[in-house]
């Protein structure tokens, strides 16, 4: 076999070879490129997208996640906040039924002392009544003892009424 020469033979091609290697290329990339090329380049396309609504959504629920975070804050807040006016309220309700039973209390010992002191003093009149009413009868008692039968019984009261009298002007000396 002669080989030829000059043009693309002297790099050792043949055109013969040469062209039904390159129409086997050709058919070899058209295959690839429709069977696995453009499949391959949709599902890496399709993969990007569900990636970048995956980081989409993820922005989104970080987003929502510090709204409600701040929400929970304020309203933990506003809580607090309201706890505190309703345990001071709560505080200052309970002094003013405080005062309130204090101030009961002392006007109900109020009452009782001045009941006390009343019934003291009654007995007390009673008491001086009925120690001037004995001391008139002992004092009659006696003068008539004294006196002998002679006197008139309205003379003897007379004059124990004016000896009980004596003896009372004499008592509230002392006290």
């Amino acid at each position: 076999m002669t080989e030829p020469t000059g043009g693309l033979a002297t790099f050792g091609l043949d055109w013969k070879i040469f062209l039904a290697q390159l129409a086997n290329f050709a058919v070899v990339l058209f295959v690839l490129w429709k069977w696995a090329y453009t499949p391959l380049l949709k599902a890496l396309d399709a993969r990007g997208k569900r990636v970048e609504e995956s980081l989409k959504k993820a922005d989104e629920i970080d987003m929502r996640l510090k709204q409600v975070e701040a929400e929970r804050s304020g309203t933990i807040a506003s809580a607090r906040a309201e706890a505190a006016i309703l345990l001071e309220k709560a505080r200052t309700d309970a002094e003013a039924v405080r005062a309130e039973a204090l101030a009961k209390a002392k006007d109900e010992v109020g009452k009782v002392v001045a009941h006390g002191k009343a019934q003291l003093k009654a007995e007390q009149e009673s008491m001086k009544r009925e120690l001037r009413r004995e001391v008139a009868e002992l004092a009659v008692s006696a003068a008539t003892k004294i006196a002998g039968a002679n006197m008139e019984s309205k003379a003897s009261e007379a004059m124990a009424t004016e000896m009980v009298v004596a003896w009372a002007g004499k008592e509230k000396a002392k006290v």
